[in-house]
């Protein structure tokens, strides 16, 4: 499974909770949920996938699932370079209680992960080699401390991005994209996807 990863979820329960419970899509809320995304855009529906084909889409592609207490977003049209960069739009499109999100790109060497309660950016966390880390906002979660505490500011860098990244992605959604699970994390090739391709936005509302 590629690392290349961009996962936004919205949530008014556990992501993990929700996705160890195999939930059931809504397919009429995801394509609600796009136009919401990229307002003034046209979008065409590109099939539908599982979670673990979807986290690294082409750059015209945004693949969503909506379920009951959970939104998931994979598109690299709706991430910043750091999470405080979130559009409100963004932040705002599901109107849930929790916002996460993990991205990642092995090209750049780069991660970033950011979690919001009730609008309030709770922790931010943005690096790459070159400049270093870019943000790093709240408290620590006790997965960084292995990698953060030799390395958390300036340039360059004394841990692993990509390994992070992934660190990352398994405590906020419980799985990995190595495919080396534990026997209770989630199986992302049980969450169904709706693909849609973004034919013509005015402006991606998460671009720089």
């Amino acid at each position: 499974m590629a690392a290349n990863t961009a996962l936004l979820v919205y949530a008014d329960a556990g992501p993990i909770d929700v996705l160890r419970s195999y939930p059931v899509l809504d397919k009429p809320a995801t394509r609600a949920l796009v136009e919401r995304l990229f307002p003034g855009a046209v979008v065409e529906e590109a099939g539908d996938v599982l979670l673990v084909d979807a986290l690294d889409p082409p750059p015209d592609i945004v693949y969503v699932g909506c379920f009951t207490n959970l939104d998931v977003v994979c598109g690299w049209g709706v991430v910043a370079d750091r999470p405080s960069q979130l559009s409100d739009e963004v932040r705002h499109a599901s109107g849930r209680r929790a916002v996460q999100l993990v991205a990642m790109h092995g090209d750049a060497d780069w991660c970033m992960y950011g979690a919001w309660e009730h609008d309030e950016l709770v922790r931010a966390f943005s690096a790459c080699p070159d400049p270093g880390v870019m943000e790093d906002l709240g408290d620590r979660l006790p997965f960084e401390e292995a990698f953060l505490s030799a390395g958390a500011t300036g340039t360059g860098l004394s841990f692993d991005p990509d390994e992070l990244g992934k660190a990352a992605l398994r405590h906020y959604f419980g799985f990995s994209v190595d495919g080396d699970g534990g026997r209770d994390d989630v199986d992302p090739e049980l969450i169904p996807m709706v693909g849609y391709r973004v034919v013509k936005a005015l402006e991606p509302v998460g671009a720089l």
